[in-house]
């Protein structure tokens, strides 16, 4: 039985032209949201993608130095964080951050109590305030 295709066959040669041509076609588009980042550079920013603009979030500089705050815009070589203490909004490159985490922290100096504890004292408060008023009014 002989091959059909051995040796530099015109049949061999078009085929190989053809598959040649059909590649740059196959190959898969990846979206590139981040250019130029490094790979800890990208970490931080699908971390920082996890939250929402006005999440309170803790940011560890590569300095050693934190910063807690609102976060603001995200650009894809920067973010913006409005400081909690100050309430200056600040500019960080991905690049400069080694840890991003939620933060409990509010905005503006002196702010240390928290929504979450005020919910049930309100809640309580007011149960207390209806059942008086049922045990007055019977």
């Amino acid at each position: 039985m002989k091959m059909h295709f051995r040796g530099n066959s015109a049949v061999r040669l078009a085929l190989g032209w053809a598959l040649l041509a059909l590649v740059p076609a196959c190959q898969a588009q990846t979206a590139n949201t981040a250019p130029n980042l490094d790979k800890h550079a990208r970490k931080i920013h699908k971390r920082l993608t996890r939250y929402q603009s006005g999440s309170y979030i803790e940011v560890v500089l590569r300095d050693g130095s934190d910063r807690d705050g609102a976060l603001g815009t995200m650009s894809p070589a920067s973010f913006t964080i409005t400081d909690s203490e100050s309430n200056v909004r600040e500019t960080h490159f991905y690049s400069e951050v080694s840890k991003v985490s939620p933060s409990k922290e509010y905005i503006g100096a002196g702010s240390g109590h928290h929504i979450r504890l005020w919910g049930p004292v309100v809640v309580g408060v007011v149960a207390a305030g209806a059942a008086m008023t049922a045990l007055e009014v019977r």
